[in-house]
């Protein structure tokens, strides 16, 4: 085999390498972005779930304040109360070919006399 063939041989395996790894790469970047939206769902959920915890014991809507302490992208999945409790689970935007699903968070606030 002459040199010149040899080359585009292997020109032809490493364009074939390339085609089957970017949709594997594309896949990991995505579940990676979709890690960091839950994470940031978390922390935002945490926020939403304090401000309920506090409107709770402050005799207002803990619904209204959740949904005020959320940036846009998010919404409130749930939200329940038992005395001074709250938890409040928040959708996760969907970015990847993941399930959709929630995230939880749970607080709890003395109600102010």
């Amino acid at each position: 085999m002459s040199r010149r063939a040899e080359r585009r041989s292997h020109a032809g395996s490493v364009a074939l390498e390339v085609v089957a790894l970017v949709p594997l790469l594309v896949l990991v970047a995505l579940l990676v972005l979709q890690l960091g939206v839950a994470g940031w769902s978390a922390s935002q959920a945490q926020e939403a779930a304090r401000a309920a915890a506090r409107a709770q014991s402050l005799g207002r809507d803990p619904l209204a304040a959740a949904e005020g302490a959320l940036p846009g992208a998010l919404d409130v999945a749930s939200i329940s109360t038992s005395g001074d409790s709250v938890t409040l689970r928040v959708r996760v935007p969907r970015v990847s070919p993941l399930p959709t699903f929630t995230v939880t968070r749970d607080v709890s606030m003395a109600v102010n006399p």
